[in-house]
């Protein structure tokens, strides 16, 4: 009788052990988990994805069509349209409202530019003017075809897109 508490003895033992081994494997995820989070407020962000949200319509002033788009950038949400004319013309038109639904005040001065993806060149700057409040549009002559790279520069962060202009 002696064996068979030792078997018994082993077998809980092997069975307690399991089950540490895996509270031990489920809370060093957790640890992980929160060290990420905590890892993500020490990274630096100076940019900011757009999001492409839908086609803007060929017509006149866009016949080469174009893009609306939507993100955040940094407190910022970012909300407008990219369109191309027949001369290759990008117009920008953007709102920009705070995390309490208010247009961004008059002080707030953004900066569009325009550039290639993976090309040395120097950014196109558009003049940018103010509409309304919170409501701001730049336009610039795009000179090639292909991918290009919108850049809305705020304070702290630019908010980027990447869009196409070919025919």
């Amino acid at each position: 009788m002696a064996g068979d508490d030792s078997g018994v003895t082993r077998r809980q033992a092997a069975e307690s052990n399991g089950a540490r081994i895996v509270a031990l494997a489920i809370a060093g995820a957790f640890l992980l988990l929160i060290l990420a989070f905590v890892a993500m407020a020490f990274i630096d962000h100076d940019e900011a994805r757009l999001n492409p949200v839908g086609p803007v319509a060929r017509g006149a002033g866009t016949e080469r069509g174009g893009v609306v788009f939507s993100g955040a950038a940094g407190t910022w949400e970012v909300r407008g349209q990219v369109a191309i004319d027949a001369q290759r013309r990008a117009h920008v038109a953007f709102d920009l409202v705070s995390p309490t639904g208010q247009p961004a005040p008059a002080s707030l001065v953004p900066t569009v530019a325009f550039d290639r993806p993976g090309r040395e060149t120097t950014p196109l700057t558009a003049t940018v003017s103010r509409e309304a409040p919170g409501s701001y549009a730049a336009a610039s002559p795009l000179p090639a075809e292909g991918q290009w790279r919108l850049r809305i520069g705020l304070p702290e962060i630019a908010a980027v897109l990447l869009f196409d202009a070919t025919e």
